[in-house]
């Protein structure tokens, strides 16, 4: 199991609520950065169907509960998942700037649409991000992957899928590559077989 915020119980019991992987639905999607945490954190986490949520727990998958407590919301559940298993950085400044990193990825999947239609906007994006990641190889210029790194992989899939050309900018180039060959990233896409995806 990962380490855990000082004096803060480990989680006895994590379900996450997703519509996949799940026969029939063959795709990690929305639940990569979660699904990814937590095999970071090597933490044995049980996954059930939107069906089973708990009523008056959250609107819609994927939903996280840990030891009764549910929420929903993937960027909100990657910052609960960060604290308890001390992947959302570990000094003040690196989480704040893990924080930032986080809406910056979830940002640009609400933009990457828009970029794939909009050069000067995918410039926009990309000038900044890249800049942002002079001198680091991890998106909070954290020593290790991040909740932001692992939300970044759901993000950049999307980047992906619309052909968005972004080789002109190295750092995010280099962070690509890294963040994919990173070994828990590596084992994710080594599943991906027979109709298995990780976006739909």
């Amino acid at each position: 199991m990962g380490a855990l915020c000082s004096g803060e119980p480990a989680p006895k019991k994590i379900t996450v609520y997703y519509w996949g992987p799940h026969p029939g639905t063959p795709f990690y999607g929305r639940g990569i950065g979660i699904y990814l945490t937590l095999n970071q954190a090597k933490f044995k986490y049980d996954t059930a169907t939107p069906g089973d949520i708990p009523d008056g727990s959250a609107m819609a998958p994927p939903v996280v509960d840990i030891d009764g407590a549910c929420m929903g919301q993937t960027p909100a559940i990657l910052v609960a998942l960060g604290e308890k298993f001390q992947l959302g950085g570990k000094t003040p400044e690196e989480k704040m700037r893990c924080l930032q990193a986080l809406e910056d990825m979830n940002d640009v999947f609400g933009e990457h649409g828009k970029m794939a239609e909009d050069a000067d906007r995918k410039k926009k994006w990309f000038t900044y991000l890249d800049k942002k990641m002079q001198g680091r190889k991890w998106l909070a210029g954290t020593s290790e992957p991040t909740v932001a790194d692992f939300h970044g992989v759901f993000a950049f899939e999307w980047v992906q899928k619309k052909n968005i050309d972004f080789s002109e900018y190295p750092n995010m180039t280099k962070w690509w590559a890294d963040i994919r060959a990173y070994p828990v990233v590596a084992e994710m896409y080594k599943t991906c077989v027979d109709g298995r995806k990780m976006i739909p």
